[in-house]
């Protein structure tokens, strides 16, 4: 009887990668990417832009974005940075964009009860603006100087109301390089991304760094009103947006955007447990505790079973093939060796295509996804215990 579970979570385990393998590169190569050629249109001039970033102590990391921004070719436009920090992020700003007219810098408004810091940050800016479009963008990204330019083309070539980049995900720190393409990799298993564009699906996904979208949609829509209290934010105005039959895009930006989401481990720490468990639940509608329970329990043993177990099952059934003489042993050790090269390739290849962090550390996913289990376990007591997740000095709980 244990051989034959050996055996079947051995197998499951690799048809689990294949399948995994499969769904993901499928994806990436369906789906639109952003050409650096110029798009022949007929509306001339291009519409009035305003691009909206929200800052809260980022004063390490927002020099590459500002200055990006400054260097754009989209002419047409205006910057409206909204404010809260406590260090000097605005006094860097401030140098960078000197006397820029396009520039122009807000202080956020006492964040409101219920509202989650960045929603209600996006929503001040957008009251501010006066673009026929609305591009929101983080302040750890860094663009080509005609990204805007090009996403706008695209746009308006393909009828599109609402658009999102898939960017460059830049990994240089040892932690970063290992644990970053864990939970970045499971997004498009999650969620295939290709079937965002194909007006028939019902996926509707966002990436929050770039989120390009028409003032009279966003407007139509409610805003962020709608989804104040949404961690998960960036899908849950896609799916708005989806759902309300706007035509949602999303394509790949890797040649003209990157970002650098989190730099220490405490970093990737918190910003991960901020919304790995309770954005996963959000979007799906999971709003039961005995449900969210399984899946905090489903989501461990699965991050286990992909990223751990293949290393595991080598290294043990390695020693029990060097100190006992059963062929049933080496065949498990064969079985398993085999298994987890399947799962570095994949892993390698998957982080190459998408470009997150470097592929030779997929060597070494076996102690992101130990980290990752954590991450995830973490996020759910917090979340399911109601103390909530904490993120830059504030606490998000659904009993807000």
């Amino acid at each position: 009887m244990l051989t034959y579970i050996i055996w079947f979570m051995l197998i499951s385990c690799l048809l689990v990668w294949i399948f995994y393998f499969i769904i993901t590169i499928g994806n990436y190569r369906k789906m639109p990417y952003l050409s650096k050629k110029s798009e022949q249109l007929t509306e001339k001039p291009y519409p009035f832009v305003s691009v909206i970033i929200p800052t809260r102590n980022e004063a390490y990391r927002v020099e590459n974005c500002i200055k990006s921004l400054k260097a754009q070719t989209y002419s047409n436009l205006e910057i409206i940075i909204v404010d809260d920090s406590t260090d000097n992020t605005v006094d860097i700003i401030k140098n960078i964009i000197g006397n820029d007219q396009r520039f122009s810098i807000i202080k956020q408004n006492k964040l409101p009860v219920g509202w989650v810091g960045k929603p209600f940050a996006l929503q001040q800016g957008s009251t501010q603006s006066t673009g026929e479009w609305l591009i929101f963008i983080d302040a750890d990204t860094s663009h080509d100087p005609d990204l805007i330019t090009k996403t706008v083309e695209y746009s308006i070539k393909n009828n599109i109301d609402m658009l999102s980049l898939v960017p460059r995900h830049l990994c240089e720190s040892f932690w970063e390089k290992v644990i970053q393409p864990i939970p970045l990799g499971l997004i498009p298993a999650i969620s295939p991304l290709a079937k965002v564009n194909e007006k028939e699906s019902k996926i509707a996904i966002a990436f929050g760094p770039f989120i390009q979208i028409k003032h009279s949609v966003f407007r139509s829509i409610g805003g962020y009103k709608t989804i104040k209290g949404q961690i998960a934010d960036d899908a849950e105005i896609a799916k708005l947006v989806k759902d309300s039959g706007f035509r949602l895009g999303l394509i790949n930006a890797q040649n003209m955007m990157n970002i650098r989401m989190y730099e220490k481990f405490s970093e990737i720490w918190e910003g991960w447990s901020k919304n790995i468990f309770l954005g996963l639940v959000q979007k799906r509608g999971i709003n039961t505790k005995p449900k969210r329970i399984l899946v905090a329990l489903a989501g461990a043993v699965g991050i286990f079973g992909l990223m751990v177990f293949p290393f595991l099952a080598t290294i043990i059934t390695f020693l029990l093939t060097l100190f006992f003489s059963s062929n049933q042993f080496q065949q498990y050790f064969i079985f398993s060796l085999f298994l987890w090269i399947v799962a570095l390739s994949v892993q390698f290849c998957i982080q190459r295509y998408y470009r997150i962090g470097d592929p030779k550390y997929a060597l070494l996913s076996f102690l992101g996804g130990i980290v990752t289990i954590g991450i995830f376990l973490n996020s759910a007591i917090k979340s399911l215990s109601g103390a909530g997740v904490s993120w830059k000095g504030r606490v998000y709980s659904e009993k807000q």
